[in-house]
């Protein structure tokens, strides 16, 4: 079975690598092909996409991957979809711009395109490295791929023990989710301990 990948990061990357690499070493079906898409709209600035986007090229091994275009706008308009005011100028919502709202619009976007893509080119299967990260809701990220899964018409992959604590080194690794106001959060969290 093919399976594609969605990709956040190399750190990420590696940990779902390694679930599903130990879950068909266990006689499971997983004899996989795997592909990685690298699908990420949300990251912030550009050069944390590069960045992460490098970390992935040197890591990835003898994994093929897609790179999707970079285009922040198809994020902010899911997130937040400009509303028109009577002068013609957009407003934003803060309610949607509020950490479990905002992530849970911002998996959907990230899944449905993998899922699309997935269906488009003859995978059997998809999944994401963010059920691997410690900054993600997996519960959530589980469901909503599942629910995606049904309507495009493909499996969600979620290997049934995930590894979360793979140390790993040597490249770049991030502080915070991706996008700029994870960002904008990560930095209140570290000023507000001191």
């Amino acid at each position: 079975m093919k399976l594609l990948i969605h990709a956040c990061c190399a750190d990420c990357l590696l940990k779902m690598v390694e679930s599903i690499t130990v879950e068909a070493n266990h006689d499971s079906p997983l004899q996989n092909e795997i592909e990685v898409y690298y699908y990420n709209p949300n990251i912030h600035p550009r050069s944390e996409y590069q960045s992460r986007l490098k970390a992935m090229q040197l890591m990835i091994g003898d994994l093929k991957m897609v790179v999707a275009d970079w285009k922040p706008r198809e994020w902010f308009d899911e997130i937040n979809p400009p509303s028109p005011d009577k002068s013609g100028a957009t407003s934003l919502d803060r309610e949607a711009l509020k950490k479990g709202i905002r992530c849970e619009k911002c998996w959907r976007l990230r899944l449905e395109k993998t899922a699309e893509f997935a269906k488009e080119n003859g995978f059997g299967a998809f999944s994401s490295t963010l059920l691997t990260s410690e900054y993600q809701n997996g519960e959530m990220i589980e469901k909503i791929g599942k629910e995606i899964g049904e309507k495009v018409g493909i499996e969600f992959l979620v290997p049934k023990n995930i590894c979360k604590h793979l140390e790993t080194k040597g490249f770049y690794k991030q502080i915070f989710c991706g996008c700029c106001y994870s960002l904008m959060e990560r930095f209140e969290e570290k000023f507000n301990e001191k």
